[in-house]
């Protein structure tokens, strides 16, 4: 596995990359990193070239001085593509990597062969859900992650199950939330918080695309997915029964087999 640094606008870029083949790029959710698809990398760069980069402002990336929005990171994703020598990959992405990802498409689709979304959304955040958002950043604004919001935080991210049986994880996954900065923290809530919609724009993304949710996932609405795999032209939708938002971590024999099938199916 090499580790790269790679430069992008106003911040650089920290990525791992592993195997040989076509290129899959894997996109990270918000206050994670790239480590949450290490299993999934892991078993895919048997014959593929994974790609696994720390967004801006996560794990080893630089956090920009100023604000930045979804369209940022899929910039960054194109000059991803442009310092490897890409031209076209697979974009797999959970959360506000897959919100990066529909963002990457509709700004330059021939450098997608394929869209993997994984518990993501295309449609804006609802004025309550907006409203809770603007409340967390205030609060990590005048007292940063405290222990009583990483927990609340991880009992939505995380299934009770895979709470009960990798406990592990779950403390790695809270520490990893507790050093994070703070600028880093709100940047990325408040990106989240005022992305548009693009669920309008779905149709003139004709490349395949798999959808991929869990049923009891609190924070990407099951509807949702149902919605994208609806409005996209070429789109398969697989929903997992039972399951957190953490899908990449908690289900990740099922994802390795459902985009093995989707690569031979669709791509290959």
């Amino acid at each position: 596995m090499a580790t790269l640094s790679i430069p992008a606008a106003d911040v650089h870029l920290a990525l791992d990359e592993q195997g040989e083949g076509f290129p899959l790029l894997f996109l990270h959710g918000m206050w994670c990193d790239r480590h949450i698809f290490d299993g999934v990398a892991e078993a895919m760069s048997g014959g593929y070239r994974a790609i696994c980069p720390d967004l801006r402002g996560h794990g080893g990336s630089g956090v920009p001085s100023q604000p930045w929005t979804v369209r940022d990171v899929a910039r960054d994703l194109l000059q991803i593509l442009d310092v490897l020598a890409i031209d076209t990959a697979v974009a797999v992405g959970h959360s506000l990597g897959g919100m990066a990802a529909l963002q990457l498409a509709l700004m330059a689709p021939s450098r997608l062969r394929g869209l993997v979304l994984l518990s993501t959304s295309a449609e804006a955040e609802n004025p309550e859900r907006r409203s809770q958002l603007s409340l967390m950043s205030m609060a990590i604004n005048m007292g940063g992650m405290n222990r009583w919001l990483a927990r609340r935080v991880a009992s939505a991210f995380f299934s009770p199950a895979f709470a009960r049986r990798s406990p592990a994880s779950i403390r790695a996954w809270r520490a990893h939330l507790h050093a994070m900065p703070k600028r880093a923290l709100m940047q990325a809530l408040e990106a989240v918080r005022d992305r548009p919609s693009v669920v309008d724009r779905l149709d003139a993304l004709t490349m395949p695309a798999l959808v991929m949710g869990t049923q009891k996932d609190q924070i990407a609405d099951s509807a949702h997915a149902a919605v994208m795999a609806r409005k996209l032209p070429n789109a398969n939708l697989v929903m997992l029964p039972g399951g957190g938002h953490a899908l990449p971590m908690e289900r990740p024999k099922e994802l390795v087999q459902a985009l093995r099938q989707f690569m031979i199916d669709q791509i290959e």
